[in-house]
């Protein structure tokens, strides 16, 4: 019975995408495939491939949570350019039955406000736009060391008069490697479809498919992972117009400049994300963070002008019962992305009996 609940599990999971020209820029709810905590920015804005309790990764692949006998609690908040901001609150709990964790929470991005105008430029006052994701979601022990995990979205959208909203669905799979330390990790994301359109036209899912491995060394408390994204579509490549190299010639002043050729090594690469996980401290309570993101140092980088875009960093602390972290994600010369996140396990402050 468990291998036909597999089979199918991955049936759905390779037969209900809908493949498109562009990479996000023609899909509702871009907001979904944010970052949803301090160690997901610092780790180059994807999840790690490793089975724990962290609760605030079944934003990311639901599969890789595990609740043992905590009863985990988080909230992340990450403060973007222009007064933005997005962030997330969510809850796990493992239930004796049949050995399940279920997890439920809500996701905001808040946009801010900005002063509205018509065609003909008479002022409408002040416009607000947020967009919410509700999700409940479980994950379960299918074989001794392969999980299954889902999560079920209703997501609403505001945006000044226009509103929509959708019910999404993801899909995952986390493997442990029997007697070793490393872990895979496989989800479809953004399963679903609008309820309610913006206009007359229904708008795509940000569906995305992403597969990850992390391995934790024998001899040094350092885990090391490798995540490829946007598995859905090949071709991340994309013509940008000021995408020149600059340069000057005496013998015509009028020459265009050479266009960058990016090519099958460069597109391979922009699938990737590099992380790094360092551990220390007597029982670990202080981690360092570290990853590389090609894609958005291609995306974000300007010519001309050195940056580190695309590489992302940050720190975790554990005191007493609290979890600390913070990511800082460098996504343009014009700045970067912030983020916190709070941790900590409500089973703890139970009363002991004495």
């Amino acid at each position: 019975m468990r291998r036909i609940y597999l089979l199918l599990y991955i049936f759905i999971c390779t037969n209900t995408l809908h493949l498109n020209a562009q990479i996000e820029t023609d899909k509702v709810f871009p907001f979904l495939n944010q970052s949803n905590s301090a160690r997901m920015s610092a780790l180059g804005g994807f999840t790690m491939a490793e089975i724990s309790m962290d609760v605030s990764q079944t934003f990311a692949n639901p599969a890789l949570f595990k609740a043992d006998e905590s009863f985990p609690i988080s909230f992340t908040h990450q403060f973007l350019l222009g007064k933005t901001g997005i962030g997330n609150l969510i809850i796990g709990k493992q239930l004796k039955w049949k050995d399940v964790s279920i997890h439920g929470g809500i996701q905001y991005a808040d946009y801010g406000t900005i002063d509205g105008y018509d065609d003909q430029g008479v002022s409408l006052g002040p416009q607000s736009a947020a967009e919410y994701n509700f999700l409940i979601g479980a994950s379960t022990q299918l074989y001794e060391n392969l999980r299954l995990g889902s999560n079920l979205k209703f997501i609403n959208s505001n945006l000044a008069d226009y509103n929509s909203s959708a019910l999404g669905l993801d899909l995952a799979l986390a493997y442990h490697i029997p007697e070793g330390t490393g872990t895979f990790g496989f989800v479809v994301k953004n399963l679903g479809t609008q309820l309610n359109n913006y206009a007359s036209v229904r708008e795509v899912m940000p569906v995305e498919i992403q597969a990850s491995g992390s391995v934790r060394l024998k001899h040094l408390p350092l885990r090391i992972g490798l995540l490829a994204h946007h598995l859905q579509r090949w071709n991340l490549l994309y013509d940008n117009p000021y995408d020149v190299e600059q340069s000057f010639s005496f013998d015509d002043q009028f020459e265009k400049p050479e266009i960058k050729q990016y090519g099958f090594v460069d597109n391979f690469f922009r699938h990737m994300v590099l992380q790094a996980e360092m551990s220390m401290g007597k029982k670990e309570g202080f981690k360092i963070r570290m990853s590389y993101n090609h894609f958005k140092k291609r995306q974000l980088s300007v010519n001309g002008f050195r940056s580190l875009s695309g590489f992302s960093g940050g720190l975790g602390l554990r005191i007493s019962k609290f979890n600390f972290d913070y990511g800082i994600s460098v996504y343009h010369i014009a700045g970067s992305a912030h983020t916190l996140t709070l941790t900590t396990d409500l089973s703890s402050f139970r009363k002991q009996n004495l």
